[in-house]
C-alpha cells in the first residue's frame, strides 16, 4: 500500500508559468536569455522537466511554463526566482497540478523570440516546402472582451489549421491585450491564412513584428493551434 502511495506521488504533474522583465540593455538581455535558454535544455531533459518560453525583445518581457514532477519544478523555480538577471512580476507567477503534459519531455525548453525591425518579404520563403511566420498584435478594446475574442477564435482556427496543413501556438496576455502567434506550414497556405489575420478588424497587427522564415521541419507538429495564456488577476477583473 505505502509502495501505490509513493507510485502515485511520484506520477503527479506540476506546471509553472510566469512572466518577468530581463535587466540591462536589450542586445545584453538577449545574449543572456539564449545562454539561460541554451543551459536549460540540457538540465531540463536531465530533469524530465518540459516546457516553452516566448520573449519579446523589444520590451525585454519573458513568459514562461514548466512542466514535470513537483519536486524538480520546485527547485527549477527556486532558481528562476533568485536569478538576478531578471525581475519576476510576483502576481503572475500561476502554479498547479495537472494530469498531463502539455509540452513532451522531448521538447525540453524552446523559445520563441519576437524581434522588431526584422523585415521579411512574402516571397523570401516561396521556394520552401515549409515556412514559420511570427507577428504580435493588440486586441482593439471593445465590448466583448480581449478574452472572449480569443477563445472564439482558437477551436476554430484548430479545424481550419488541421485542413490546411497549418500548425502553431499562441499566446494571449490578458492583462495587455496582446497576442503572440507562431504559423508554420506550407508557404502558400501560412500566408493566405496570414492575410485574413492581417486585416482582422478585432485587432491591430504591429506592423515591424512580423517574420517570416523557411524552416526545415516543424517546431509545433501536434498542434493546429495550442495556446497559453497569461490571466488577469482578480483585481483587474473587477468592473467599477
Amino acid at each position: 500500500r505505502e509502495r501505490q502511495r509513493c507510485n502515485l506521488r511520484c506520477e503527479e504533474l506540476a506546471r509553472i508559468s510566469y512572466t518577468s522583465t530581463m535587466r540591462g540593455e536589450p542586445t545584453a538581455a538577449w545574449r543572456q536569455l539564449e545562454g539561460i535558454v541554451a543551459q536549460s535544455v540540457k538540465n531540463n531533459l536531465i530533469a524530465k522537466v518540459s516546457g516553452h518560453m516566448c520573449y519579446d525583445a523589444k520590451l525585454k518581457h519573458v513568459w514562461q511554463v514548466l512542466e514535470g514532477s513537483p519536486q524538480a519544478v520546485k527547485a527549477i523555480w527556486e532558481r528562476i526566482s533568485k536569478d538576478a538577471r531578471h525581475t519576476v512580476d510576483e502576481d503572475t507567477v500561476a502554479l498547479e497540478t495537472v494530469e498531463s503534459r502539455s509540452y513532451p519531455i522531448g521538447w525540453g525548453m524552446r523559445c520563441v523570440s519576437f524581434e522588431p525591425g526584422q523585415k521579411s518579404a512574402k516571397g523570401d520563403c516561396s521556394d520552401s516546402q515549409l515556412m514559420q511566420l511570427l507577428y504580435k498584435s493588440v486586441i482593439k478594446e471593445q465590448s466583448v472582451s480581449g478574452k472572449d475574442i480569443v477563445d472564439s477564435i482558437v477551436p476554430k482556427s484548430m479545424v481550419n489549421n488541421a485542413q490546411s496543413g497549418i500548425t502553431g501556438w499562441m499566446l494571449y496576455n490578458d492583462r495587455t491585450l496582446v497576442v503572440y502567434q507562431v504559423l508554420e506550414g506550407p508557404p502558400e497556405s501560412v500566408e493566405r491564412l496570414w492575410e485574413k489575420i492581417r486585416q482582422d478588424p478585432r485587432h491591430t497587427v504591429l506592423v515591424d513584428s512580423v517574420r517570416r522564415r523557411a524552416i526545415a521541419a516543424r517546431e509545433f507538429e501536434n498542434w493546429s493551434m495550442a495556446m497559453d495564456e497569461v490571466e488577469r488577476t482578480a483585481w483587474m477583473a473587477q468592473n467599477y
